[in-house]
């Protein structure tokens, strides 16, 4: 779903940015754009639900969740970047 663009029920567009599995459930790593898919500077986690065979995704509100999360993406990215080098 990396790079995905997602509509949120509140018209809400965001592209996805990463994605991990903690505990058997997926979160993602999302950075919201504007009508016209240019990117903000506004970002957000999901968690991936599924409900009568369709899959949702919710932001994250927990704040301890967000914490890991947050490490959790950071890690990610800096492993990324220093592969690069």
């Amino acid at each position: 779903m990396v790079d995905n663009i997602v509509l949120l029920e509140d018209d809400k567009k965001y592209v996805i940015l990463d994605e991990k599995v903690l505990n058997n459930v997926k979160y993602y790593y999302g950075l919201r754009l504007t009508d016209k898919e240019i990117p903000t500077n506004m970002y957000l986690f999901f968690k991936e639900s599924t409900l009568n065979d369709e899959t949702y995704l919710t932001p994250v509100i927990d704040e301890n969740m967000k914490k890991v999360l947050l490490t959790t993406f950071t890690v990610n990215y800096l492993d990324r970047v220093y592969d690069n080098i």
